[in-house]
């Protein structure tokens, strides 16, 4: 799977894209953060197989699996979406904000899918249904590695640059004037 810092990075070259769309990127500004909390949120429960692997014991440890397996499935992000959106009770737009955050933990699931996983595992979108049978991949990256990383990292500095190219580095709200030199 990748790491926070590749969800991320995928998040932001996302927002990056829709906010080059003026049409959208007014109506959708508000919705950014949304969108990155759901991009990264599914991944929570590595503090808990953390916590699971520093106890030691075997039923903490299958518990965290289930738990991983809950968490990167359609059911698990329908939770996690809704338990984000519980933050949030009085704003007129709870609808688009959970829409919002479940798109991004969806997307990441997708980014998880990319990976190749070791047999019989892969991405349980369908969860309680589990098995191999049931496991989805890509197959096109092999996991533990930083080939997600740099790529994305490559393509986001290209990003800041074209930004700063363009004297306007607005993605999430951001603005920097330049002075001229005298």
């Amino acid at each position: 799977m990748p790491d926070w810092i590749t969800h991320f990075f995928i998040a932001y070259l996302i927002i990056w894209t829709i906010s080059k769309i003026p049409k959208y990127d007014a109506a959708l500004r508000k919705y950014y953060w949304f969108f990155i909390i759901g991009m990264l949120s599914p991944d929570i429960e590595r503090f808990i197989n953390l916590i699971a692997q520093q106890v030691g014991n075997e039923f903490f440890i299958s518990i965290a699996v289930t738990i991983t397996d809950i968490c990167h499935s359609l059911l698990g992000i329908v939770i996690i979406s809704l338990f984000i959106t519980s933050f949030f009770p009085h704003e007129n737009d709870t609808k688009y904000i959970f829409l919002t955050v479940f798109i991004g933990a969806f997307g990441h699931l997708l980014t998880d899918a990319i990976m190749w996983p070791w047999a019989g595992q892969g991405i349980h979108f369908f969860y309680p249904l589990t098995g191999p049978e049931f496991a989805f991949s890509f197959h096109l990256v092999w996991p533990g590695g930083f080939v997600p990383l740099i790529v994305t990292s490559c393509i986001m500095v290209v990003t800041i640059i074209v930004d700063l190219i363009q004297r306007n580095f607005s993605v999430l709200g951001w603005r920097f004037q330049w002075k001229g030199v005298k």
